[in-house]
C-alpha cells in the first residue's frame, strides 16, 4: 500500500483503499487536502505539499473506518495501536488473565 511523504517533518500518510468507504468526512475536515477519487471513490491526498500537520491529522481523525494512518519517522502515530486488555500474559505475574 503506497504512502505519501508529505514533507511535514518525516510524516507519511497512508490511505487503505480496502477500508475507505467513501464517507468523505476527511474531505470535510481538511478540504483541498483529502479528496475522493472520481473513479474509485477512495480518498486520496491532493496538495500534500501544502498540507499542515493539523490538516493531515484532522482528516485522519475524521475517518470512521480508520483507513488513514499517519507515520512519523517510520513509527505509526495515528491511529494508536492499543494493547489487548484480555487474554494476554501479565508480565508481572507470568500468568494470563483468562
Amino acid at each position: 500500500m503506497p504512502g505519501s511523504e508529505s514533507g511535514n517533518q518525516g510524516v507519511v500518510v497512508r490511505i487503505d483503499p480496502r477500508r475507505c468507504i467513501a464517507n468523505a468526512k476527511c474531505t470535510t475536515a481538511a478540504p483541498g487536502i483529502y479528496v475522493l477519487d472520481e473513479e474509485t471513490g477512495v480518498a486520496v491526498l491532493e496538495n500534500e505539499a501544502d498540507a499542515t500537520l493539523q490538516q493531515l491529522f484532522a482528516g485522519a481523525r475524521a475517518c470512521p473506518t480508520q483507513a488513514i494512518t499517519i507515520e512519523q519517522f517510520g513509527r505509526r502515530v495515528f491511529p494508536q495501536i492499543l494493547t489487548p486488555m484480555f487474554g494476554v500474559d501479565d508480565p508481572d505475574t507470568g500468568s494470563g488473565s483468562n
